[in-house]
């Protein structure tokens, strides 16, 4: 049978498949976490302390932009790969190999535009290897088993950002060692799973047909023929840009609005930002378990990504007020139970509403750019809502708020899935 629609898997998967899932999703969160939401503001600080937001917003743009066509040709080139090997594990292999190169150019660069291109080269190999590692999912998960994998799935976010913050921040203090560790924990991280998962060879006739005209044209994936698949593409990206901007732009708000180390003599902002994520990834996981596994039971995926939407904008607004520390800690708690939920539920959800089986990595692509696309949105919302003196802090929390309240309500029109 052909990689078509009637190809959908019916085997379920074992514990030991979704272990090694897990953990592989977690060495790649916890290698590219750490770099987004630490390294790189702090590469950026060393390299032009009196315009580091603005270096950040350009290195996180440029980043961006060339991450959502990687990430779309990865996922065409994967759906094509006939190797002896796999169809999905050449590209995790030799994307993973070249993402650790790029952290060692990452670490070397001296001036803004070194840090573009090592960001560049790290977005080019991330992402051959990240795209084939999410296709594994629509390869070889069942529908009634989609729910519970993505919660599994999930928790590479969360724990691995957490795990990341608490090495990188507040552990590792020298910049090899920091570059050391993100490098080894993802090529450890996907060993499991690369040398144990079943990827039979794609037989050359099954190959998907490639041409680049056709190609671009199949990015296009039409809202009126499937609406449900816009929907869900809509409302993902503007949660996510939300979540972009609370990423990225944290670090500077405790460096220099709220004054971490002037709180907490000694303390470094890295470590306040630790802290911070620790106590968010508690709730994360608490709540991507439960969302992923009740969803399945009540075969209910709208009304648990819809609610977590609105929770984590509830969450954003209390950052806009400019809280005491304590507050900021219990809304980081909140802000993770939103987001927990929302991408166990969410991911399920959207390999339910795929155009067709076929082309399972070009699709996830398209929808990958709702990840990649907010990295390059949110760089510019932040130049605009942080003004000149680059600390109106209250205008972009308000701002992602509403993103996230706008995601939640994107979704509600979805009709392929409850």
């Amino acid at each position: 049978m052909g990689f078509d629609d009637r190809a959908r898997p019916k085997e379920p998967v074992r514990a030991n498949f979704i272990a090694a899932y897990t953990l592989a999703q977690i060495g790649a969160f916890l290698s590219f976490q750490p770099l987004l939401q630490v390294l790189l503001p702090l590469k950026a600080g060393a390299i032009d302390p009196a315009n580091k937001a603005l270096v950040l917003s350009q290195v996180t743009f440029y980043g961006a932009i060339v991450a959502s066509v990687a990430n779309l040709l990865a996922g065409a080139i994967s759906d094509r790969t006939t190797s002896r090997f796999g169809r999905r594990r050449p590209g995790i292999v030799v994307g993973a190999l070249g993402a650790a190169l790029a952290y060692l150019a990452i670490m070397q660069a001296k001036t803004p535009l070194a840090l573009i291109g090592g960001i560049i080269l790290f977005q080019l190999t991330f992402n051959l290897c990240f795209s084939a590692l999410v296709a594994v999912m629509p390869d070889r998960v069942p529908d009634h088993q989609k729910g519970l994998v993505a919660a599994f799935q999930s928790l590479g976010n969360p724990i691995g950002t957490a795990a990341g913050a608490v090495l990188i921040g507040g552990v590792l203090v020298t910049e090899s060692s920091r570059y050391a560790t993100i490098s080894a924990v993802l090529l450890l991280g996907l060993a499991p799973l690369v040398l144990g998962f079943k990827d039979p060879p794609l037989p050359k006739a099954d190959a998907p047909p490639f041409d680049l005209a056709g190609f671009l044209r199949g990015l296009w994936v039409d809202p009126r023929k499937h609406p449900d698949f816009a929907f869900a593409w809509l409302g993902r990206f503007m949660v996510l840009v939300a979540l972009s901007l609370i990423q990225s732009y944290m670090l500077y708000f405790l460096q220099d609005a709220m004054g971490y180390s002037r709180l907490f003599p000694g303390q470094r902002a890295e470590q306040g930002l630790a802290i911070l994520t620790a106590v968010s990834t508690l709730s994360n996981v608490a709540l991507a378990l439960a969302g992923g596994v009740l969803s399945d039971r009540l075969k209910r995926r709208k009304l648990f990504a819809c609610g977590a939407a609105f929770t984590m904008a509830l969450a954003m607004a209390v950052f806009s007020l400019s809280p005491q520390w304590p507050v900021m800690v219990a809304a980081y708690a909140v802000l993770g139970c939103g987001a927990g939920c929302f991408y166990a539920v969410d991911i399920a959800m959207v390999t339910q509403v795929l155009p067709s089986q076929r082309d399972t990595g070009k699709d996830l692509g398209v929808i990958n750019l709702a990840n990649t696309l907010p990295q390059a949105l949110a760089p510019a919302l932040a130049v605009w809502a942080l003004g000149p003196t680059h600390l109106n802090f209250h205008l972009l929390f308000l701002t992602a708020a509403s993103l996230a309240m706008a995601g939640g309500l994107a979704i509600l029109p979805i009709r392929g899935v409850r």
